[in-house]
């Protein structure tokens, strides 16, 4: 049985129906408000043109992303706002990627291409952020599907009860695990706020109606007291 938190039971009916703007759009298709890239094993990969001088990518705050060539070969891209300088491919393949942990926009580099990367906050009908606080009492109320989304090393060294791990790597060849939460509550979290807002999106692109998401992550979580378990 998950834990109460009768401390906290807190008048939720503007937690439970916040929530605006449009869904997800995972391509780059045409229109100054497409999504950049395409998401693989929980990465948005953005593909750079090396000539090209006036690239201009939009993402969402906390995607993780792995940047590619067209046309392939090597490079090294240069991001001073998210203190990225990086050679790819990386020789620890476990490396190819950097993440995007703040909305904004960052210039970039790779030789004499430039160009910028945006990155803006997630708004859907379905889906929301909340703090720990909130997220306790949303727990105690509402007994939504507790996803977490982190290794599974992090997993045992601590983790919200009742919480069900899938790594958000395996996330979209495993979303049919839990398809039968389509219209249910889901509360998810990672460690920070980013790989949680990752597995979000793709909840709402495969249907889902009610997403929570852990904005400051576990940390936030641990920080104030709140129980893990191991």
């Amino acid at each position: 049985m998950r834990r109460s938190f009768p401390f906290l039971a807190l008048a939720l009916t503007g937690l439970l129906f916040a929530g605006c703007g449009s869904g997800d759009q995972q391509s780059s298709g045409a229109g100054a408000d497409a999504i950049s890239g395409r998401i693989e094993d929980g990465l948005r990969v953005l593909t750079f043109d090396a000539e090209a001088k006036d690239q201009h990518f939009r993402i969402y705050r906390g995607d993780y992303v792995r940047p590619e060539l067209e046309g392939g070969g090597s490079f090294t891209l240069v991001i001073p706002g998210l203190g990225v300088d990086l050679a790819f491919p990386p020789a620890d393949p476990r490396k190819d990627h950097f993440k995007v942990p703040d909305a904004g926009t960052f210039a970039f580099t790779i030789g004499e291409a430039a160009g910028v990367i945006e990155a803006i906050e997630y708004q859907a009908s379905s889906y929301r952020e909340v703090n720990s606080r909130d997220a306790a009492a949303l727990i105690a109320n509402l007994d939504p599907l507790i996803l977490d989304v982190r290794t599974p090393r992090e997993f045992q060294d601590g983790h919200i009860e009742g919480a069900v791990l899938i790594p958000v790597q395996q996330f979209q060849r495993r979303i049919s695990e839990i398809a039968e939460h389509k219209n249910d509550p889901v509360f998810v979290y990672c460690r920070t706020g980013n790989r949680s807002t990752v597995a979000a999106k793709m909840m709402i692109d495969a249907g889902f109606t009610n997403v929570i998401n852990l904005r400051r992550g576990i940390v936030e979580w641990s920080r104030e007291g709140l129980p893990v378990t191991r």
